[in-house]
């Protein structure tokens, strides 16, 4: 479908569509500034309208006038003293500057060089130029370098050139309007040209929006608040480069958190709170580890109590690091502080002598079972596990946190899009505003525990399933849509445990979700089992991975709400009665987005024996290429009456079922076949071996591990190569050689 043709004054229309949003919805609290910035945008002329809002969507704040050429404003002078004269733009000055170094050309640069020249004395033009050399060939860095060193009034010089260069004003009061109605500083408004496009969804929940504050003073600090996370951002890269600042710098930012007031709007608090901890962090890495506690003192809850306790260890402070951790312990903030402080206090003040290192995660770690996988699946842990328990007749799926985000955003779903009152502030909102600061469950929490009850009611799961069905594919910032999820969701509805006291066992999931979602939102189990009206959750960690503090807090609650939720290891292992399909493609070319599968070959192999074979060409429905012929000796004749990919894909899909896909270059080889299928529309997954990776790692050192050559070191009959079965044929030999291997070295 051809996309809308937008109007030529669109982003104006969008402009304003801001403005009338805002000035209906935050009137109380609009600051003078930005109040008059509505009022006085309201008295410009259209050009002008134009002109300005034609800037603001562009990067920067230096303009010069030769880039402001539009067809529908017109010479660009005299809009541009309308805009001046009503304070939008105004001349550069010195603080300017920099911005205009960077936008300004080569071209240009060279000009006010050349200005600088004339009206610099000879003398020290030259002394200047003997330690900096001007060229016009030089590139605009070594030009630019050349300009700043010269003791130019550059603002003088940048006058005399014959375009005219502004810059833009009152950006604050901008920036808080698009803060009010985005709730972060947006740069543009490209979203609501993506709406217009039909490319973003808007107003797919509601069309009546209540404001996210309603206090002058609560709107501003939350203005304040945002203001400061990139310039805690830049401060953080500024550090890095002058390291020898950092005392100086991080000191004035204390104080001017110290300056922020105090709110009982918990989202404030919050966000003051993650401002301390960066700015901790700061402090941690410049090696100031006092200002770095005085930092964590202010920010309230985890992670920042964990850097407080560990630094006042390392200050010698340990006694205060044992009331926090007590205080901790008694009143933590949630499971993750608890987990934390529980561990530490052990290990440094409870700790059994020889036992101090060893922390709870790792020793959950290391008694977790073990599950012996092929290690075929390298890589690819949770897909191996997933096909051992498949083949216990197990239902598997790779749920993670988007199951229970699901749930929670399905089963909640009028309180958290559709309510009147929920915290959707514009049309483009895709997740409420309150969730992360525990507002939502304060809000809705005699709705939310009655949806609570009904988990356990004979209905239950069709109502999940008519709620995926009513509300399917509208985009949503919670949860990701797939064609599984009602196959995942019922089940779970269905066979959840039930309490003592006749409540589901997701319950207080759901309820955690929604009193915290921020904490409760991530670190859920890989693996949901399903079999005989029970389900399970499985954490997969292979050799070598770690279990996260935040991990274990939601396998602890699942295990406390009544589920089996365990970690379970991975060993890599060589199964001896492995089924491997070794196939490889002949092709129009080499890819697979755009060339065609000609001729297809494949031995399936278990055990070292041959259990099949499939063999045919392919009509690729377009012309082979001579170049492929010469290789192969595959013409367009031969193909002309062959089936296409689609007329043999169920037989090959067959052949291929519960198979390892081996093939000697295994990305190109398994490209081809993918892409013939996802041509098709339809599904193609396999674990996968490839001989020549493995050939690397069982037999290095070779001069070259093409197939030819390796047929030829290992003597192995290769009659026809660059036919389908015939080259398959071979690298079934390869395969043996590296089993051989394997099983050894397994």
């Amino acid at each position: 479908m051809a996309q809308p043709e937008l109007d030529s004054g669109y982003y104006l229309q969008h402009f304003n569509e801001l403005l009338q949003f805002v000035s209906q919805q935050y009137q109380p609290v609009l600051t003078p500034d930005s109040q008059a910035f509505i009022d006085d945008f309201s008295a410009l002329s259209e050009s002008a309208q134009q002109l300005l809002v034609r800037m603001l969507n562009r990067k920067g704040q230096v303009f010069c006038d030769v880039e402001l050429n539009y067809t529908e404003i017109g010479s660009p002078g005299p809009v541009l003293d309308e805009l001046t004269s009503q304070g939008f733009v105004a001349p550069l000055s010195n603080s300017d500057l920099a911005d205009f170094w960077l936008r300004l050309t080569k071209d240009t640069l060279w000009q006010l060089l050349q200005l600088a020249k004339d009206h610099l004395p000879p003398a020290l033009w030259a002394e200047c130029s003997a330690l900096r050399p001007v060229k016009k060939s030089q590139t605009k860095p070594l030009l630019l370098g050349a300009a700043l060193a010269l003791p130019a009034d550059w603002l003088a010089l940048i006058d005399k050139l014959a375009q005219r260069y502004v810059v833009l004003r009152r950006q604050d009061a901008l920036n808080y309007l698009y803060f009010l109605y985005f709730g972060r500083i947006e740069a543009n408004l490209s979203l609501f040209t993506l709406r217009d496009l039909g490319i973003r969804q808007s107003g797919q929940f509601k069309q009546q929006f209540q404001p996210r504050f309603t206090e002058a003073s609560q709107a501003q600090l939350a203005f304040q608040l945002a203001k400061a996370r990139p310039a805690i951002h830049e401060l953080g890269k500024q550090l890095k480069k002058q390291p020898e600042i950092a005392q100086t710098l991080l000191e004035a930012w204390f104080s001017q958190v110290n300056g922020w007031p105090e709110h009982t709007d918990e989202a404030l608090q919050l966000k003051r709170s993650e401002h301390c901890y960066q700015l901790g962090k700061l402090a941690e890495q410049a090696k100031l580890p006092q200002l770095a506690i005085r930092f964590y003192q202010l920010s309230n809850g985890f992670p920042a109590s964990e850097r407080l306790v560990r630094l006042l260890m390392q200050q010698q402070q340990t006694d205060n690091a044992q009331a926090l951790l007590q205080q901790l312990l008694a009143d933590p903030s949630c499971d993750e502080e608890w987990l934390f402080a529980e561990d530490f206090y052990r290990r440094k003040f409870n700790a059994p002598k020889g036992n101090e290192r060893r922390s709870q995660l790792s020793q959950l770690l290391h008694d977790a079972p073990e599950i012996g996988v092929d290690e075929l699946y390298l890589g690819q842990a949770e897909q191996g596990l997933m096909a051992h328990y498949a083949a216990q007749g197990y239902r598997v799926f790779h749920s993670e946190n988007n199951l229970w985000l699901a749930l929670f955003g399905l089963w909640f779903w009028h309180e958290l899009f559709e309510h009147q009152h929920s915290a959707l502030h514009n049309p483009f909102e895709r997740r409420p505003r309150n969730l992360t600061s525990g507002g939502f469950y304060q809000q809705f929490s005699s709705e939310i525990e009655q949806k609570l009850q009904q988990l356990t009611a004979a209905n239950a799961a069709s109502s999940i399933l008519a709620a995926i069905t009513a509300h399917y594919g509208k985009a949503n910032n919670l949860f990701y849509w797939h064609t599984e999820l009602a196959e995942q969701l019922m089940p779970l509805i269905q066979f959840a445990p039930q309490n003592a006291d006749g409540s589901s066992a997701l319950s207080p999931i759901l309820r955690a979700m929604a009193q915290d979602f921020k904490r409760h939102c991530s670190g859920y189990p890989d693996l949901l089992l399903i079999k005989d009206q029970t389900i399970q959750f499985i954490e997969v960690k292979a050799p070598g991975d770690k279990i996260q503090r935040h991990q274990l807090a939601r396998l602890m609650a699942l295990q406390q709400a009544g589920f089996n939720a365990r970690i379970e290891k991975l060993q890599w292992i060589v199964d001896p009665n492995r089924v491997y399909v070794v196939l490889d493609v002949e092709t129009t070319g080499g890819k697979a987005g755009n060339d065609r599968v000609i001729e297809i070959g494949a031995v399936k192999v278990q055990a070292g024996e041959v259990l099949d074979t499939f063999s045919t060409l392919i009509n690729p429905q377009r012309y082979i290429p001579s170049f492929i012929t010469r290789l192969t000796g595959i013409n367009n004749a031969m193909v002309a009456n062959a089936p296409t990919f689609a007329d043999i894909a169920a037989k090959l899909t067959e052949f291929l079922q519960g198979a390892v896909f081996v093939a000697h270059n295994a990305k190109f080889d398994y490209g081809f076949i993918r892409a013939e299928f996802n041509r098709l529309e339809l599904p193609f997954e396999m674990p996968q071996l490839c001989t020549v990776v493995n050939m690397r790692r069982y037999y290095p050192g070779l001069q070259s591990y093409s197939l030819g050559k390796l047929c030829e070191e290992f003597d192995i009959k290769l009659t026809n190569h660059h036919r389908a079965l015939d080259d398959a044929t071979a690298t079934v030999e390869l395969l043996k050689l590296i089993n051989a291997r394997r099983c050894v070295t397994g």
